[in-house]
Protein backbone atom coordinates (compact mmCIF):
# COMPACT_ATOMS: atom_id res chain seq x y z
CA UNK A 1 0.00 0.00 0.00
CA UNK A 2 1.29 3.07 -0.92
CA UNK A 3 1.30 6.44 1.61
CA UNK A 4 -0.63 9.22 1.20
CA UNK A 5 0.49 12.93 1.95
CA UNK A 6 -1.54 14.29 4.32
CA UNK A 7 -2.86 18.11 3.03
CA UNK A 8 -0.32 20.43 3.74
CA UNK A 9 -1.58 22.83 6.27
CA UNK A 10 0.80 25.75 5.57
CA UNK A 11 -0.09 28.43 3.84
CA UNK A 12 -1.40 28.81 0.35
CA UNK A 13 0.14 29.87 -2.53
CA UNK A 14 -1.23 33.13 -4.52
CA UNK A 15 -1.46 30.55 -7.83
CA UNK A 16 -3.23 27.89 -5.84
CA UNK A 17 -5.40 30.21 -4.66
CA UNK A 18 -6.38 31.77 -7.98
CA UNK A 19 -6.76 28.02 -9.21
CA UNK A 20 -9.27 27.24 -6.53
CA UNK A 21 -10.73 30.63 -7.87
CA UNK A 22 -11.27 29.34 -10.54
CA UNK A 23 -12.28 26.08 -10.10
CA UNK A 24 -14.95 27.34 -8.31
CA UNK A 25 -16.31 30.24 -10.53
CA UNK A 26 -16.35 27.14 -13.35
CA UNK A 27 -17.90 25.00 -11.28
CA UNK A 28 -20.91 22.99 -12.91
CA UNK A 29 -21.79 26.24 -15.68
CA UNK A 30 -22.58 25.09 -18.69
CA UNK A 31 -22.92 28.36 -20.65
CA UNK A 32 -21.21 31.98 -20.61
CA UNK A 33 -21.99 35.53 -20.64
CA UNK A 34 -19.85 37.87 -22.08
CA UNK A 35 -19.95 39.16 -18.55
CA UNK A 36 -18.73 35.71 -17.35
CA UNK A 37 -15.87 35.22 -20.08
CA UNK A 38 -14.88 38.57 -18.73
CA UNK A 39 -14.67 37.03 -14.93
CA UNK A 40 -13.10 34.13 -16.23
CA UNK A 41 -10.43 36.00 -18.49
CA UNK A 42 -9.33 38.23 -15.43
CA UNK A 43 -9.20 34.86 -12.95
CA UNK A 44 -6.58 33.36 -15.54
CA UNK A 45 -5.13 36.19 -15.63
CA UNK A 46 -4.32 36.43 -11.72
CA UNK A 47 -3.61 32.76 -12.20
CA UNK A 48 -1.48 33.45 -15.03
CA UNK A 49 0.54 36.17 -12.84
CA UNK A 50 1.06 33.84 -10.04
CA UNK A 51 2.45 30.97 -11.26
CA UNK A 52 5.21 33.71 -13.54
CA UNK A 53 6.06 35.40 -10.02
CA UNK A 54 6.64 31.50 -8.47
CA UNK A 55 8.75 30.51 -11.52
CA UNK A 56 10.77 33.94 -10.94
CA UNK A 57 11.00 33.37 -7.44
CA UNK A 58 11.97 29.56 -7.87
CA UNK A 59 14.85 30.61 -10.77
Amino acid sequence: MVPTNPPSTGPRSPAALANEAIRAYVAGKRSWSPAELRELDRLRAVWWQAIREEVVKAA
